[in-house]
């Protein structure tokens, strides 16, 4: 891909990216599915307790059917609040998540839009349902949880798949049309208009 549709294939499909990414979250919660709040969670008493097992942020696992990502601030703030941070994050991880996804459509050899966008969801589905499928079966992360995630990333993989696609489409260069002029080919397989090379 040119260094021009590379950039725009980026940029507009990081903002294609970003845009299911919100409506997945924050309108389908397809992400969060199977995931329950902790009970009196809006007094931040389950942080202070889990703190106490879990002294210093970082994942923490317990042989009897604990798996835990803990993240706590040390003035044990609302997290929600800080959406825009993480959001300014996540959108560079989008720009460079599909910075590569460009520089592999040109292996896929001038597919059509469609196509390009199922093969990028079925890559989707075959690496995440590996991850996610894994969590279910070793730490029995729940099945709406896994569905939920693998929907999620399958969707976000196809609506980035057809818009770098249609982008290369829109700003490809038209293929560039010769006059040929016919041979003759001869008996041995080798062209010629006279008939040099032809068995005797």
């Amino acid at each position: 891909m040119r260094s021009r549709l590379l950039l725009i294939g980026t940029i507009v499909g990081a903002l294609v990216l970003f845009a299911w990414q919100s409506v997945s979250n924050g309108v389908l919660q397809l992400p969060e599915k199977g995931t329950q709040p902790f009970p009196n969670d809006s007094s931040g008493a389950p942080a202070r307790a889990i703190r106490a097992l879990a002294p210093a942020n970082g994942v923490y696992f317990s042989r009897y059917g604990v798996f835990a990502s803990i993240g706590i601030n040390a003035d044990y703030t609302d997290q929600t609040k800080q959406f825009g941070a993480m959001m300014a994050k996540q959108i560079v991880v989008d720009l460079a998540v599909v910075f590569v996804l460009a520089l592999l459509l040109d292996r896929l050899a001038g597919a059509s839009v469609w196509r390009t966008g199922v093969t990028y969801s079925a890559l989707a589905l075959a690496y995440m349902g590996c991850i996610d499928v894994s969590n279910l079966i070793w730490w029995r992360f729940p099945m709406s949880w896994t569905l939920g995630n693998l929907l999620d990333q399958v969707i976000a993989y196809l609506l980035v798949g057809v818009t770098l696609a249609a982008i290369a489409k829109r700003f490809a260069e038209p293929p560039v049309r010769t006059a040929e002029r016919p041979g003759v080919p001869a008996q041995g397989g080798i062209s010629s208009r006279s008939g040099v090379g032809a068995q005797r």
